[in-house]
């Protein structure tokens, strides 16, 4: 039997409408995303998941909540399923950031090492993404984590560049979907359907 591993973003907040990053910073859910956690914790419990784990942040632990109402699982907190840290790049809008803090911005969309203001780079987002796939030992888990940190932990199961996360979309409530093959090395099954 194949092992699956089902990363999922969190539901829509305010401060996705209002474009603010939001990073470790919280918001709670919209009434949008409250209605698409309801949906994809119905398809969720359909795959017949094993685990269910979850970045500690509000938002990704409130779409958790409707996964675990749904599928019976209980919630594991992982702390290195957080977003990226955006340090102080937190409360703002990205155009505002493009603009204001430019020199750094271009540096930081190029260069896997180059930490936000005060916060993390893509290579320790990775970091920390690597630690939860390697440590989580179940059939079908389902990993409810950020958008940012769901593209690097793509490239991370993928053995794809990191910077190469800044390539693929992902939108509220999406579920990812990846298949281990018999030598070790995972699959791309499903990408961000919502």
């Amino acid at each position: 039997m194949s092992r699956e591993l089902i990363l999922v973003r969190h539901g829509e907040t305010m401060h996705n409408v209002a474009r603010i990053t939001q990073g470790w910073s919280d918001s709670d859910l919209s009434e949008r995303g409250r209605e698409q956690v309801l949906r994809l914790a119905e398809r969720l419990k359909a795959m017949k998941p094993t685990a269910l784990y979850s970045s500690p942040l509000g938002r990704a632990m409130s779409t958790a909540q409707a996964i675990a109402d749904a599928t019976g699982l209980e919630i594991v907190p992982l702390d290195d399923l957080r977003e990226m840290n955006y340090g102080r790049w937190e409360g703002r809008a990205f155009l505002d950031i493009r603009k204001e803090d430019e020199e750094i911005y271009k540096r930081w969309i190029v260069d896997a090492d180059c930490p936000c203001p005060e916060g993390e780079s893509h290579h320790d987002v990775r970091a920390r993404l690597e630690r939860v796939f390697a440590g989580v030992n179940s059939e079908r888990p389902v990993l409810v984590t950020h958008g940012t940190a769901i593209r690097i932990g793509m490239t991370a199961l993928l053995d794809i560049p990191v910077m190469s996360a800044l390539r693929f979309a992902q939108d509220n409530a999406a579920m990812n979907v990846f298949v281990q093959r018999w030598d070790g090395q995972w699959i791309l099954k499903v990408w961000n359907q919502a």
